[in-house]
């Protein structure tokens, strides 16, 4: 008799849970169609969260519509037309008020609220399962209203390592030798291999590219052409892959971009001896203006879903998470950020802490087990370092964790005068060649171009700092390669 009393009281408390359920699960359906990008920053929420049908048919509708459709808005058209193709979705659409209902539930909703609305959708949930797996919840639903999931996790986390303290558990162990065949086999198709840098055969080799699930930072003072650099060592590549890549910017914007790909497509793609000035400056020969249009501009627009370009006017690491979310569940794997820097709302006590916790937000977003997408972010460097000739970890300054989370940290300064042939710090460049490869072949410097030296400060897949990569990079022409290697001494 008491077991059946107990049955009864979960039911009861089942039942009341899911009533409970009914306002959370109205709210954040209407704040997925009042701003519909939301299915992508929110895309953890699934059919099997909702429990009544009415919010299950006008979710599954909206991420239709939205996700799998690629469609940008939720209109009373756009909803008629995919519903002709699901004739019992639209018995129940029409049946639970139509387009007129869930109209009404937007009105009255706050879009900004919808983070506690999904977190009280994961605590009724959860209880759920609880119940559902025998915990006598009933005699404290009363209590758990007012509690968040975190604290019924802690709470029960707390009972069970109490019960099971003296208890030894063991962990799943592996010997060495389990799938290594199979890892052989996608070793050999090269899976462990990223996107190859453009005209960087040495960084490519040493990083293994441009990794999926990774971030790779590159850092450089103020002007030195970090945002050039990345530029051109993964649009090219991701033309002649055929890929695409989403360009988050915070600094740059649409129209200058636009100019440096131009600049690129005449000096790399036409072979033309152009430099930024002659397109900046205006008053162009008709031949010039006709070699942009017809050509230069004409390869862009053949190109052009192969580069998206996402301007910030006020940037948080939330808006780039939710653009990164979006533009992956639609099959892009590569993503820049230029620049990486605070959020625009954030105060100025504990900078630093926030920027190494915002870039571990992005890291559980991009890492293979979540949207294993590869993301090349470029920040600033500390001021001393303009004054430096060897760069380490340390010229992040304050904010020197960020770089715990990425698996590639590239530096960059340019090449000091002092450093050319006949300097008192003259570099000794080469690249190794002859017939085994390994003969050092001297690469003299011309003082009449302009170089750059990457420092791999961290490296996942190679070295560190053993060698610096030198490449003559035209920030004028927007064309890069790389002529060798070098040691660069370490600044007493």
């Amino acid at each position: 008799m008491a077991k059946a009393d107990n049955n009864k009281e979960e039911l009861n408390a089942l039942k009341q849970i899911r009533e409970y359920k009914l306002i959370c699960e109205s709210n954040i359906v209407s704040a997925l169609w009042k701003h519909p990008d939301l299915y992508f920053m929110y895309d953890n929420l699934t059919l099997d969260m909702f429990s009544h049908n009415e919010w299950k048919v006008y979710f599954t509708i909206g991420k239709d519509i939205i996700v799998t459709e690629q469609k940008k808005v939720l209109d009373e058209m756009t909803v008629s037309l995919y519903l002709e193709k699901h004739p019992k979705l639209r018995e129940k659409y029409i049946e639970y008020g139509a387009f007129t209902s869930i109209e009404l539930a937007k009105g009255y909703i706050e879009v900004d609220n919808i983070d506690g609305y999904v977190s009280e959708l994961n605590k009724w949930n959860t209880l759920m399962n609880l119940s559902k797996n025998n915990f006598p919840i009933s005699k404290r639903l009363k209590e758990f209203i007012d509690m968040s999931v975190e604290d019924i996790y802690n709470e029960y986390e707390a009972v069970l390592n109490h019960v099971f303290i003296n208890v030894e558990g063991e962990d799943k162990t592996y010997d060495i030798a389990d799938g290594i065949d199979e890892l052989i086999d996608k070793l050999d198709e090269g899976l462990a291999v990223g996107l190859e840098y453009y005209n960087s055969p040495i960084l490519t080799e040493e990083t293994g590219g441009s990794l999926l699930g990774n971030i790779t930072l590159i850092g450089g003072i103020s002007g030195v052409g970090k945002t050039a650099l990345a530029r051109n060592l993964l649009l090219p590549s991701i033309e002649a892959t055929n890929e695409k890549i989403v360009i988050m910017i915070n600094e740059e914007g649409k129209e200058k971009w636009q100019r440096e790909l131009l600049i690129w497509v005449a000096n790399n793609i036409y072979k033309k001896d152009i430099q930024k000035y002659k397109l900046r400056n205006g008053k162009y020969s008709p031949e010039f203006k006709d070699f942009l249009k017809n050509k230069c501009g004409k390869w862009i627009k053949d190109h052009k879903k192969m580069f998206i370009l996402k301007p910030f006017q006020r940037y948080s690491t939330d808006k780039a998470i939710k653009c990164i979310k979006k533009y992956a569940h639609m099959g892009v794997k590569y993503f820049i950020l230029d620049t990486y820097k605070q959020d625009s709302n954030a105060s100025n006590e504990q900078v630093w802490m926030n920027m190494q916790q915002n870039m571990v937000k992005i890291h559980d977003v991009i890492k293979s087990e979540s949207l294993n997408v590869s993301i090349t972010i470029t920040f600033q460097l500390s001021k001393n370092s303009s004054k430096q000739r060897y760069y380490t970890q340390d010229n992040t300054g304050m904010a020197k964790n960020i770089i715990d989370v990425a698996a590639t940290c590239i530096m960059v300064r340019g090449v000091f005068e002092d450093e050319f042939e006949g300097g008192k710090r003259e570099l000794k460049v080469y690249k190794m060649g002859g017939k085994s490869g390994k003969s050092k072949i001297p690469v003299k410097l011309n003082p009449d171009k302009h170089y750059q030296i990457l420092f791999i400060v961290k490296n996942r897949e190679g070295a560190s700092n053993e060698y610096q990569i030198v490449s003559e990079h035209d920030l004028s022409r927007n064309t890069y390669k790389e002529i060798g290697i070098c040691i660069v001494p370490v600044d007493f």
